[in-house]
């Protein structure tokens, strides 16, 4: 019997099968298609992202073909401001960019080099998801295309199968939908030898005649997205003629289509839409299978990864007999309030692109760009705090600061930060949270924490304790702490009654 299965070898069941297989986990993955998706999917990944898919080994890999977002535009027709995002140019607490542009199969075959050095990770690709039986209970049945008379036996089962997800269908999960649909043609194009970008800021061209995204992927790549017109619905607008005569317009003095090369292209509907349930028994479902939203906050690929980084540990912890199942109860509630932050905003920037009527966009025009040019200007939106079951301390919730020795330490496993090795609990207490890595920031052996990022999030308390996932349980007494997270893993809520 399999501990996990996974449907889907996209970037999310990818990093889940990587991290449970780091773990020790006998994992099952099937994939219908037998290669990395060929279409364009992915060109953004946030600080925080950068750091979960460092516990998979793909951060090199993606970094040396990623570059920081200079910033982020909204434009009208004729190129004023009407806002804009700028990152720090400094690193993040997290010790990788605010914001980067990347390119996904990249980072793909990063992750899926990691799941190779696990001999406990099966994988099958061409293979195809039938149906699955959880009237056991001790597990799920799952019938697959290859061998459908010798269904696969399961703990659990994960679908990490995309929008159309087969496994949340067959669950009877319904889906919550924003009424945010939108057809845009998105397109990858490959410079000529010697040409790096087009221009550096990643661009929303708000045109009512139709609205463009314009984005510099780096390392001889572009992005184009194209809103499709109300009559081009049922157009193929992956044609050759029409890629040219969209993005003809968009290139800049002195480059022709000469100078360019289409990789790839693909017609897809911008939703916002979640699962009214993540959850059904021992069946679950993440990234897009969960939720959906529209690309304009770039967040649909690291909320999928954060997703897999928040799952995986408690699987591990459940499997282990560290934890009760109630702890898959936590998922939804920690992840989904997150998630709806980034998609109503990404869907008010959306509103702000997707217009065709000229008079709205005219007013949209002059009420945003009453002001300076300088007062459109801010930084790169953040994300609210997870829930992270542990009760209301200074910074639960957002992600531990980078320390490279310590992350190397610790990798995917829990984390107590004291201030002094004296501070440390006793072997007795941090054997109740297995796998805990103490550590602290006084003294021999302590952290190397040059830029006090580590004894900011300490702040005056006594001890810090952070999650597998990099998350800030709580800060407090290390005993209480401990006992608290212990009540979290028996329980999902580590408050005290």
């Amino acid at each position: 019997m399999y501990d996990v299965t996974i449907v889907g070898y996209g970037p999310v069941g990818a990093m889940l099968a990587a991290l449970l297989g780091a773990k020790g986990r006998k994992v099952l993955v099937v994939e219908r298609d037998t290669s990395i998706y060929p279409l364009p999917r992915a060109v953004h990944m946030d600080h925080e992202v950068f750091r979960l898919i460092s516990l998979v080994n793909a951060d090199e890999a993606v970094m040396a073909i990623s570059r920081p977002t200079a910033s982020y535009d909204f434009e009208t027709a004729d190129g004023d401001l009407l806002m804009g995002f700028v990152p720090p140019l400094e690193l993040a607490p997290t010790g990788y960019p605010w914001s980067s542009i990347f390119h996904q199969p990249t980072l793909e075959k990063a992750i899926r080099a990691d799941v190779a050095r696990h001999p406990n990770v099966e994988v099958r690709l061409g293979v195809e998801f039938v149906s699955y039986d959880d009237s056991g209970s001790d597990g799920v049945r799952v019938t697959f295309s290859d061998d459908p008379q010798n269904p696969v036996e399961t703990k659990y089962l994960v679908g990490c199968d995309g929008g159309r997800s087969l496994v949340r269908r067959q669950a009877g999960i319904g889906m919550d939908d924003l009424d945010f649909n939108e057809p845009w043609v998105v397109v990858d194009v490959l410079l000529k030898e010697g040409m790096d970008v087009l221009h550096k800021a990643s661009r929303q061209i708000c045109d009512p005649q139709r609205p463009v995204t314009s984005i510099p992927i780096g390392h001889g790549r572009h992005r184009w997205e194209f809103m499709l017109l109300h009559d081009e619905v049922d157009q193929d607008m992956t044609a050759p003629e029409k890629l040219e005569s969209l993005i003809a317009p968009q290139l800049p003095d002195g480059v022709t289509m000469a100078d360019i090369e289409v990789e790839r292209s693909a017609v897809y509907t911008f939703h916002g839409v979640f699962a009214e349930r993540w959850r059904d028994g021992r069946v679950l479902i993440a990234g897009d299978a969960a939720h959906q939203m529209p690309p304009f906050m770039g967040q649909g690929l690291c909320s999928g990864v954060r997703d897999a980084a928040n799952l995986a540990w408690k699987l591990d912890a459940i499997l282990s007999g560290h934890a009760s199942d109630a702890l898959l109860d936590t998922v939804q509630p920690e992840r989904e309030p997150q998630i709806r932050f980034i998609t109503e905003t990404a869907i008010g920037m959306g509103q702000v692109v997707c217009t065709h009527d000229p008079e709205i966009a005219r007013a949209r025009d002059a009420e945003m760009c009453a002001g300076p040019r300088e007062d459109r200007i801010s930084g790169m939106p953040g994300l609210p705090p997870v829930e992270s079951g542990g009760a209301e301390t200074l910074n639960a919730g957002l992600p531990l600061a980078k320390d490279p020795g310590l992350d190397a330490a610790a990798v995917y496993q829990p984390i107590l930060i004291v201030r002094s090795k004296e501070d440390a609990p006793d072997d007795a207490g941090a054997s109740k949270v297995p796998g805990l890595h103490v550590a602290w920031l006084e003294g021999e052996g302590a952290l190397h924490d040059p830029d006090g990022l580590l004894a900011e999030q300490l702040a005056d308390a006594d001890a810090l304790l952070a999650r597998p996932d990099k998350i800030i349980f709580g800060t407090g007494k290390a005993n209480e702490l401990l006992a608290s997270y212990v009540r979290y893993l028996e329980t999902g809520n580590g408050v005290a009654a």
